[in-house]
Order: C-alpha cells, then structure tokens, then sequence
C-alpha cells in the first residue's frame, strides 16, 4: 500500500521518462497483488472466526466507515483542489465524480460478501476440500504445470472481465462520474484474484503448488516487461494517436492481468523466508492504512503549493513523497492512535476492539 504514495508523488510529472514509467510498473502488479494478498488473509481471518457473519458485520464497519469518511469529506476536499466540485444531488452531504485513490475500499467491501457465501458453501459442499485433493500431486513437474495453468487462467479471467466491463461502461464515459465509473473494471477484473487468495488460504495443497516454484513467475514478469519495453518505449510513437491509445490500454490491461499472481507468488515465497522484521517496518506497516487513506489529499495540497516555485522535478518527487508520508504516517501517531473516535472514523477501529489496523486488510 505505501507504494500508492511513491505513484501519486508523480502526479503531474507523467511526461518525465523515468518518473512516467512509474505509473506504468505500478498499475501493473500493485493493486493486483495487493488484492490477492488481501484474499488471502480473510481466509485466514475467517477460518478462525466461530461465526461467520459477525466477522461480516465487523469487517462490513472496519471498511465501510473509512470509505464513507472518504466519499463524503476526503473526496470533495480533493475534487474542490483539482477545481472539480463535488455535487449535493439533492442531500445535505456532497458528492465527489471521483473515489480517486479509496477505489480500493469499494472493492474490499464487494468481497467481502463473496468470502463469506464462498465459506458457508465451502462449509455446505466441501468445494474446498475437493480442489485441495484436485492438487494432490506428488511430482514437482506435476505442481509445476498447473502452477502454469493457475497463473494464466487467472491472467485470462482477469482480462476478460476487465474487457467486458469496459465495453458495458464505454457508453457512460460522457458521464460526470466517468472517473469513478473507470475503477469499476478493476473491481471486476481483480475479483478472481482476491478469490484465488481466499482458496490459497484454505487449501494448503493449491499454496504449495502455485508457489513451488519461481521460475514461470519471472517469466512472466520478464515477458510483461518486454512487452512493456518494446510497446512504450518505442513502437507506440510509429502509430497515429487514436490507435496509439487502444493499444496502450491493451498492453496495459495485459500486464494490469499477468503481473499481480506472478508478483503474488514471488511475494508469498519471500515472505516464508522473512525470520524477523525491524521495529521501524512494523511502525510504518502498522500505519500504513492511515497513510494510504491520507497520503493523497497531502500530496494535492503540497503539489499546489509547489506549482509557482520552479523546483527540479526530481526534487518536487522527492518532497510530495516526504510530505505524503511524514504527515500521513505524524496523523496516525497524534491523532489515530490517542483518539478513539479518530481511530473509527479513518480506520474502521471499533472503539472496544482489541484488533490491530492491519486486520482492516485482512
């Protein structure tokens, strides 16, 4: 998550080759991947919940509230600074034509119901329990082809959701809202990928294959990259710019598909190899929610206050990662972690709840 701050710093540098290809790398995995891991961890969560529908009803609050302090306050505040403000549509409170970067809690809040009608059918049929026996495979060829055949068919799922739901959304693109309207394809495309975590988590055998080994993951990767490399470092100039933009958005869904199970999978063996992590990290990993949820009004406000100064863009970069971070990270210190009322509203902690803010991930 604390990589958005690192993408959203490049806000308004986009035509500076090193920092323009940082959106590109970001779109390609993080959101992604992130999904997936968040899969993951709800199975974990859910697995050890003796009821499953208060863990429902808690995680519906821990993402819901955020969300709504975002849609209804951080989203204006934002749209009114970029000079798009928002509408009242006939009720008190305004409303935002874009969720900018809370896109994401939208999203968990739609999975949500699908962890949990995915484990009472789990809890009814056994569904589980059969694909863990599907890969019961001894071989490490064996674990190795359909290691290969997960991470396509997920690639291949994803992409033709996020295709499809374009196509259906293409005639609202005159809309006030289109900006919002955009995040729906990931929403959708992202789905298999929090759903493949979700099995991950309680299919001990479909772990063990997806990650038994790291070579087709990088290949992966590798090819994206080139695919990448060739389309936009140089082919896309050759072509005219109406054509030039489809392809783009092609490649890009492309990659916005192949990269997140394949990152997935090199993040998951890595993390079984991480024996200690140093307090610094945990300070900042604890945080990290309310960053993701601040850091990008800050970054707005620090870029605004930078636009009449004539900085090196590098040093511009530099500064909204700092402001973004520092500020976001100095919020969560003074007032999320003294002030229980703070801690709901920005993160969804319940007043009496002992959980951690990193479970509002899980």
């Amino acid at each position: 998550m604390l990589a958005g701050v690192v993408l959203h710093a490049v806000m308004g540098l986009e035509n500076i080759p090193v920092l323009g290809a940082i959106p590109l790398i970001s779109h390609a995995f993080r959101m992604g991947s992130f999904m997936l891991i968040s899969g993951l961890l709800c199975g974990y969560a859910l697995a050890r919940r003796s009821s499953p529908l208060a863990w429902l009803g808690l995680r519906s609050v821990q993402i819901g509230v955020p969300l709504l302090v975002g849609l209804l306050v951080i989203c204006p505040l934002i749209g009114m600074m970029f000079g798009d403000p928002p509408d009242r549509l006939g009720w008190p409170f305004p409303l935002a034509h874009d969720w900018y970067h809370l896109w994401f809690l939208a999203a968990l809040l739609a999975y949500a119901p699908l962890s949990y009608a995915l484990h009472q059918f789990d809890h009814r049929q056994d569904v589980i329990g059969t694909i863990d026996r599907l890969f019961m495979k001894d071989g490490a060829s064996d674990r190795r082809c359909a290691q290969t055949v997960i991470l396509l068919g997920a690639a291949i799922t994803c992409y033709t959701l996020m295709t499809v739901t374009r196509t259906i959304l293409a005639g609202y693109s005159g809309s006030p809202y289109a900006a919002a309207l955009a995040q729906v394809p990931l929403i959708m495309g992202y789905a298999p990928f929090y759903l493949l975590g979700f099995l991950l988590a309680r299919s001990p055998n479909l772990y063990r294959t997806l990650t038994v080994s790291f070579q087709m993951p990088t290949i992966i990767l590798l090819a994206t990259c080139g695919l990448y490399a060739v389309w936009f470092g140089g082919l896309s100039a050759m072509v005219d710019p109406a054509r030039r933009m489809l392809v783009s958005d092609m490649v890009e869904i492309i990659g916005m598909s192949a990269c997140p199970p394949a990152a997935s999978v090199l993040i998951l063996r890595s993390a079984g190899a991480i024996r200690a992590i140093p307090s610094l990290v945990s300070r900042f990993a604890e945080a990290s929610f309310t960053i993701y949820i601040l850091h990008f009004p800050i970054i707005v406000v620090t870029k605004i206050v930078l636009m009449d100064v004539a900085w090196n863009p590098y040093v511009e970069f530099i500064i909204a990662i700092a402001a973004g971070s520092v500020v976001a990270y100095a919020a969560h210190v003074l007032l999320v972690e003294r002030f229980a009322v703070v801690a709901f509203l920005i993160n969804g902690r319940l007043p009496r709840a002992v959980e951690p803010v990193l479970p509002v991930l899980v």
